[in-house]
């Protein structure tokens, strides 16, 4: 299977090779910040980590392998987001500190999110990997709709596009903005987001 960790279960590391298995994501996250997925090598990442091909061969089976592990990262730092608290005695409040979560991953993690999806028209477990995240988060974003419109109506309509509004800022215009930049952003599609429902409510 593509883009798997060699080993079963990660804790069966031993504590030197927890830090050779981390070592190793680490230049694979630098080589991805400097190349593309499709033209990033193995051996640029050995090359970066110090290591030999037989260490990375011993912790990943290929390059979608290592790419495979920084997904799961980044889908565990998504799902944190997703699980914690939406709500508050300022809905728009709450609204601006989900978003800015969000942004801060893929802020954090921009070259792992544009290799990731370089990778998903020859990967088919890393492009289910991406849907199943996208669908988790319109689900999490269609409970925040029905709460506050009083209704599921447009839940299907509205989730989806709310999470492209916020994932097409991501991609196309968060990297190299300033701090500054990134909390009108913030405040902005907070404000269309709780604009948008309060319509909906009326």
């Amino acid at each position: 299977m593509k883009g798997r960790l060699v080993e079963t279960e990660a804790r069966q590391l031993s504590p030197r090779g927890l830090r050779t298995s981390q070592a190793l994501r680490d230049a694979a996250r630098t080589t991805f910040a400097r190349m593309p997925y499709a033209t990033a090598r193995v051996e640029d990442i050995v090359a970066e980590a110090g290591v030999s091909h037989g260490t990375f061969y011993t912790y990943f089976e290929n390059k979608a392998a290592i790419l495979a592990a920084l997904v799961e990262d980044v889908i565990g730092r998504m799902a944190a987001v997703a699980g914690g608290d939406w709500h508050g005695q300022d809905r728009r409040v709450a609204l601006e500190r989900v978003i800015r979560d969000v942004l801060q991953v893929y802020l954090e993690e921009g070259p792992v999110i544009a290799a990731w999806r370089d990778a998903v028209a020859e990967e088919p477990a890393l492009r289910q990997r991406l849907a199943e995240l996208r669908e988790a988060f319109v689900a999490r974003v269609a409970i925040d709709v029905e709460l506050a419109t009083g209704s599921d109506e447009h839940a299907a309509v509205v989730a989806p596009a709310l999470v492209a509004m916020v994932e097409g800022y991501a991609d196309g215009r968060l990297a190299g903005t300033s701090v500054e930049d990134r909390e009108r952003a913030v405040r902005a599609l907070a404000a269309l987001w709780h604009g948008g429902l309060e319509a909906l409510a009326d």
